[in-house]
């Protein structure tokens, strides 16, 4: 769910007008300003529910709760764009409310579906799936604007109850005659249905582009980091150290050697051939690893549990200690070889 900046507009917009200084809460939000003041635009429900906190918190020159005056002042603001002339259009508080959940569609999206609607000449009350206690700050707010509908056309500013997700309008029958003779009050239903879905059309366009333009971001954001990761697996590729020649030894160093291909000297050599060998693809693969970022603490355990360090100190010496008793065992074949042919 997502409300309207027109409830972040009217709040920054009564704040500038009684001289705050707003540093403290573009400080202490995340949120673009420019998104803020922008009539047009939507943020997340936590997001506004956030914003409101902070705006709730910060210390401030006026007396009296600054989202309540936001709310109730909104005829002055003039906070909420096109809106606000199509309200000071309608020739009575019923017109306004006459398709409640559309009303309520300009503050909260997607347009809500409201319930048991009951409404007679100066009243009008339905459920709205949005409990008071779930957003309390901003249902401050909006209780508030409810309230300030009369005041568009001219009226006293109506009751509001809003008790869980019931919600209870109720206005006054009196209109002066000033308001009542203004020619203002007297333009035909069939155009203020025409500002009304011009204004719809708008916002919907309005919306449709939004969303468009925050998929576009999204994917450009998925592209920096796909791209990022990318360039550091290549860095951390060129920057890979080589594996030392000492660590790990040759296995060419018993090609010169030579042995029956069914003696047990040969089985020996190859066997250690590929020892050598599987050793070599080990470290190649711990090596990349730690190069990709992918030593886990999964993978760091499991390297401690069998002990890699200390079989990669071991290994060349084990080899090594191996070749020789190989080369050893040759040379005394070799020997007992040669005192027979003597």
């Amino acid at each position: 769910m997502h409300f309207s900046c027109k409830i972040s507009n009217a709040v920054l917009t009564i704040l500038e007008d009684q001289g705050e200084d707003l540093t403290p809460l573009y400080e202490q939000t995340s949120l673009s300003v420019e998104l803020l003041r922008d009539s047009s635009y939507w943020i997340s429900a936590p997001d506004m529910e956030n914003f409101m906190e902070v705006v709730s918190r910060i210390p401030l020159k006026g007396d009296g709760n600054i989202l309540k005056r936001a709310g109730a002042e909104g005829p002055e603001l003039h906070a909420w764009g096109v809106l606000d002339s199509v309200l000071r259009m309608m020739p009575r508080p019923q017109e306004i409310f006459n398709q409640p959940e559309q009303f309520l569609s300009y503050f909260i999206s997607p347009k809500p579906p409201i319930e048991n609607l009951r409404r007679d000449e100066n009243s009008i009350s339905f459920d709205l799936p949005l409990p008071a206690e779930q957003y309390p700050l901003v249902t401050t707010y909006l209780k508030a604007a409810f309230e300030s509908l009369p005041v568009y056309v001219g009226q006293p500013p109506a009751i509001c109850d809003w008790e869980g997700i019931t919600i209870t309008l109720n206005w006054s029958s009196q209109q002066s005659s000033m308001i009542s003779e203004s020619v203002g009050h007297q333009v035909s239903p069939a155009l203020f249905q025409s500002l009304i879905d011009d204004l719809q059309k708008t916002q919907r366009e309005r919306e449709d582009l939004q969303k468009y333009v925050s998929d576009l971001e999204e994917k450009i954001r998925d592209y920096e980091k796909q791209r990022l990761k990318i360039s550091l697996v290549e860095d951390a590729e060129a920057k890979k150290p080589a594996i030392s020649p000492t660590l790990l030894p040759h296995a060419g160093s018993l090609s010169h050697l030579s042995f029956d291909s069914e003696s047990p000297g040969y089985v020996l050599s190859q066997n250690l051939a590929r020892l050598h060998d599987y050793m070599v693809r080990a470290q190649q693969l711990i090596t990349m690893l730690a190069a990709q970022g992918k030593m886990t603490s999964a993978v760091k355990e499991a390297m401690r549990r069998v002990d890699w360090e200390f079989v990669k100190a071991q290994y060349p010496r084990t080899v090594s200690e191996s070749m020789d008793l190989v080369k050893k065992g040759l040379n005394r074949n070799s020997d007992k070889e040669g005192s027979h042919h003597v």
